[in-house]
């Protein structure tokens, strides 16, 4: 992504679509960490791990460079964000919503993947023979050779994909989108329909959990280094009606944990972010379920991080990270529209005094709001030569920072 991209992106509030790493400051421990994290996931491991931040403090953010990251380094990722029409007490509902976002690099969607996949495995037989019957034959045998570790967990789901295959390569479009659908978690596919591609039921509640192991297993075989899937806003669960409907969900959380822990799941990381009220909160939080906190639960009150423990806590910005970050966003924005921001960069020490007074704290320093004024600034003075003064910046800055601060930018939190 380019650099005018990358400002446009982070003017209007929102997090870049990609190239998040030409921003990212004051993360390199976790990062490293996550890369260990990501080796152990390719050889074989499940993982569990749980972002604890402030509001603010940059959490999505740092799942969107997470997740670029792993596509990099040939993971699937899906990003789930909790709400009211994703609640976490209904699974079935989260297996959808995790299908439908499913990214690798090459492209989006389960469509793709599988696409992609027998588009090579007809490639593959084509260099074998010219023969059409023994070219099919061919792919046939290994769909089902790369489906062998998937039919141990679910064997419908193992069916519906060689079907799909099937139905596709004989031109039945139709009843190969249901077959896709019925992948994908949709429901109301009529029994004749489902008959055709290999199937019964749905895939439910009671199930959803099989068939994200078979989904999590399909794209191993496929070469892929894992599956990761990042789940935003956790502390919605907070917001469920009934403490009932708060336990089922934060049992799910716990069943995912222990299935990892265990090394019942495979090659599969889950990542929870959630703020400190939804680790802390006694009566609707995690501590309310006590089988999850005495799991993930950080015994040891101490400012001391451990990056190794179920919850990694992301400090806000201290100012020598947004110092840093100030530098990166003045000269990316030097590079877009061909000009030399002295004026901002002498002013620098004065404008992040001036955020600290605003945020009422000291060296610790959230992104939210600072990088939409901050541009701001920046393409103010630019436009004006004849504003120079550093008085005049830092009143603009203040100005700008006060006019952002009732609008919450929800994809830094």
């Amino acid at each position: 992504m380019n650099a005018e991209s990358i400002i446009n992106a982070l003017k209007n509030g929102n997090v870049p679509p990609e190239g998040v790493g030409e921003i990212c400051v004051g993360r390199e421990r976790e990062l490293e960490e996550f890369d260990k994290i990501f080796s152990k996931v390719k050889d074989g491991a499940a993982v569990t791990r749980f972002l604890n931040g402030e509001f603010g403090s940059g959490k999505s953010f740092f799942l969107k460079l997470l997740e670029e990251r792993a596509l990099a380094d040939n993971f699937v990722v899906a990003k789930v964000t909790l709400s009211r029409d994703v609640p976490f007490n209904k699974f079935e509902v989260v297996y959808r919503s995790i299908v439908a976002s499913l990214r690798c690099k090459t492209g989006t969607s389960l469509e793709h993947i599988i696409e992609k996949w027998t588009t090579q495995l007809r490639m593959m037989a084509l260099m074998e023979t010219s023969d059409p019957y023994q070219q099919e034959r061919i792919v046939i045998d290994n769909i089902n050779n790369d489906l062998k570790e998937v039919r141990k967990h679910a064997t419908t789901f193992a069916a519906a994909i060689e079907n799909y295959y099937k139905l596709s390569a004989r031109g039945d479009q139709e009843t190969a989108k249901y077959a896709m659908a019925w992948l994908s978690g949709e429901k109301n596919i009529p029994y004749t329909i489902k008959r055709q591609f290999g199937v019964k039921g749905d895939i439910d509640r009671e199930n959803a959990f099989k068939y994200l192991e078979a989904l999590s297993s399909f794209l191993r075989a496929l070469k892929y280094s894992g599956l990761i899937i990042l789940i935003d806003e956790a502390e919605h669960i907070m917001t469920l009606h009934t403490k009932k409907l708060r336990d089922t969900a934060y049992d799910y959380m716990r069943f995912i944990y222990d299935e990892c822990s265990l090394g019942r799941f495979h090659n599969t990381l889950f990542i929870f972010a959630g703020t400190p009220e939804f680790f802390e909160d006694p009566k609707m939080g995690v501590p309310s379920y006590t089988a999850l906190n005495e799991r993930i639960e950080d015994v040891l009150n101490t400012e001391f991080k451990d990056l190794r423990k179920p919850i990694i806590r992301l400090d806000g910005f201290k100012k020598d990270n947004l110092m840093e970050l100030s530098d990166r966003l003045i000269s990316m924005h030097e590079e877009v529209y061909e000009w030399e921001a002295k004026p901002v960069r002498e002013s620098l020490d004065g404008i992040i005094a001036r955020h600290e007074a605003n945020a009422e704290l000291t060296g610790y320093i959230s992104p939210r709001n600072f990088v939409k004024s901050f541009i701001s600034v920046l393409d103010v003075v630019q436009q004006n030569p004849e504003l120079r003064s550093e008085e005049e910046i830092l009143d603009l800055f203040e100005e700008k920072e006060m006019e952002f601060e009732e609008f919450e930018d929800e994809d830094w939190v």
